[in-house]
């Protein structure tokens, strides 16, 4: 398949540009549980896409330089305040898209996610953001992938046996002005259930009914064997597995580019 659209991905990002200051206080990234096997050894780790970023505090407390990628200028905004904060010792970043990603020459370890790889799915095939991925590292370097496991119980944002196209109220979050916003989510599965377009809306105390705004998100959902497929087919050897929390971790090596 051919790579995203650039204006679809840019569209897609865009679609950030105004949670980026609730992004932080929304995210509950889960830790995968192969990362301190994955930071063994390393010197510089990329996070893509980084959103607002997930494991910084992980990477400052094991000395390694961060570079820090994604599409959106504003959650890169809110990912340096919080490296800041994390205490991060070296910084990079870099204002990137999936296929204008740059070579990173310097990467011993390049870290997907929170079901990113689903969402960059939506925009092309699963093999397809793999292979792009591999070809922008060098051989050996490794890559921890977290993507939604769509067998198991779900996360913090998807849960598979939730009726479609009914409203639940899934958090709350305390905005960094101190307001309380509840969140509320919705999905609607393909036919098939190998895609899923989930819709958020988030309202404030005292507008009862009243969508602040809406974001929606759309995602494929690889089986875990499917997944461990793409990433042979895109040149990345698989050195260990584990299951946590509604994801398939994987920590890969980059094998040579055929």
């Amino acid at each position: 398949m051919s790579p995203p659209s650039p204006t679809v991905e840019a569209r897609v990002v865009d679609g950030y540009r105004h949670r980026a200051a609730l992004a932080r206080a929304e995210a509950r990234p889960v830790e995968p549980t192969l990362l301190p096997e994955a930071l063994t050894g390393v010197r510089e780790v990329v996070e893509f896409p980084c959103g607002s970023g997930h494991f910084l505090t992980s990477y400052a407390r094991a000395g390694v330089r961060a570079r820090l990628i994604d599409g959106s200028s504003h959650m890169l905004a809110e990912a340096i305040r919080h490296a800041r904060e994390a205490g991060t010792r070296e910084l990079a970043v870099g204002h990137h898209l999936l296929h204008h990603l740059p070579a990173l020459p310097t990467a011993d370890l390049m870290v997907v996610p929170n079901g990113a790889l689903n969402q960059l799915a939506a925009l092309t095939d699963t093999t397809t953001v793999l292979s792009r991925l591999r070809t922008s590292v060098q051989t050996g370097t490794r890559m921890l992938l977290q993507a939604v496991d769509p067998t198991t119980e779900g996360t913090c944002f998807y849960t598979p046996h939730l009726t479609d196209r009914v409203w639940t109220r899934d958090h709350t979050v305390t905005t960094p002005a101190g307001y309380t916003v509840h969140r509320r989510r919705r999905q609607h599965h393909a036919p098939d259930r190998t895609q899923v377009k989930i819709e958020f809306a988030y309202t404030t105390p005292g507008t009862p009914g009243l969508a602040a705004r809406t974001a929606r998100v759309h995602l494929v959902l690889p089986h875990p064997d499917q997944v461990l497929g793409a990433a042979a087919d895109a040149g990345w050897s698989t050195i260990t597995q584990a299951r946590h929390a509604g994801f398939i971790e994987l920590l890969t090596e980059a094998g040579e580019v055929r």
